[in-house]
């Protein structure tokens, strides 16, 4: 009987240890390290400033300074809400949509100078903060408009720009006219024997990069206004500038005041005067 029993028991540990114990199935929440990681994406995604909008506010810079857009640098931006259709910066007048705007504050800078922007969401509007913006392009040199009377008449077929010049010492008055052929002609207004007309010639590459110029920086944005000289100036030089965009007057001692576009456009007039034969 001892002998039975033994084997008998020996079987049962046989037979236990083959066994597998299965453990109830327990649900753990996942780690939320990769989890975290994908939430986070869409959110970074949502606050980079879409190209559509980078490309808007370049474009609407470079056309307001002259300033190439590659030179134009996105220093910050961030989503804003704006209160209204206007992006809260109303024009004179203007009615402005009672609803509020998702978009974007942008800031630009070149060199030493910084503008701010506000545009929607997608770009397709944008406008300047200038109260908000650090520039100094214009000195607060401030335009007024010509008086009808002293606007000069049309330019006349053949004719790419006309400059009028008056003042000075001499006080006197002379009208350079650049050609479509290339001719630069100039004569002194008032003078009966036409003895002080004078003929030269630019190159056609310059005549063609000064057309370019003009098509870039329009005097239509510019049409009528004139930029007087500072108060208590004295022995300056008033000059009228007309394209077939446009006219506009200006003192010559405050050239470098001007817009930057308007600025262009006297600089590389003034090279072609000084530069042709």
């Amino acid at each position: 009987m001892g002998i039975l029993k033994a084997l008998i028991l020996a079987s049962i540990l046989s037979v236990s240890t083959s066994l597998t114990v299965i453990n109830p199935a327990v649900a753990y929440p996942e780690i939320p390290q990769t989890g975290n990681a994908i939430a986070q994406r869409p959110s970074q995604n949502e606050n980079r400033l879409p190209p559509q909008v980078t490309n808007a506010v370049r474009q609407d810079l470079s056309r307001k300074t002259g300033i190439a857009p590659g030179q134009l640098r996105i220093t910050q931006s961030s989503r804003q809400t704006w209160p209204d259709g206007c992006l809260g910066l109303p024009e004179p007048d203007q009615f402005c949509t009672q609803a509020l705007v998702e978009g974007w504050r942008v800031v630009v800078t070149y060199q030493d100078q910084t503008w701010v922007y506000r545009t929607n969401a997608s770009g397709s509007l944008v406008k300047l903060d200038t109260a908000a913006s650090q520039t100094k392009d214009t000195n607060n040199l401030k335009p007024f408009p010509i008086p009808a009377s002293e606007l000069p008449p049309p330019l006349t077929q053949g004719i790419i720009f006309r400059a009028i010049s008056s003042g000075g010492f001499a006080g006197l008055t002379y009208e350079t006219v650049l050609m479509n052929d290339g001719r630069l002609m100039r004569v002194r207004m008032g003078d009966a024997n036409d003895s002080s007309r004078s003929v030269r010639q630019i190159s056609p590459q310059q005549l063609r990069q000064f057309q370019r110029l003009l098509q870039r920086n329009s005097l239509s944005r510019f049409n009528g206004m004139s930029y007087p000289a500072p108060n208590g100036s004295a022995d300056f030089i008033t000059v009228t500038i007309s394209s077939s965009a446009g006219t506009t007057r200006y003192a010559d001692i405050a050239q470098n005041n001007l817009p930057q576009p308007l600025q262009q456009v006297v600089q590389a007039w003034n090279q072609i005067i000084t530069s042709a034969r």
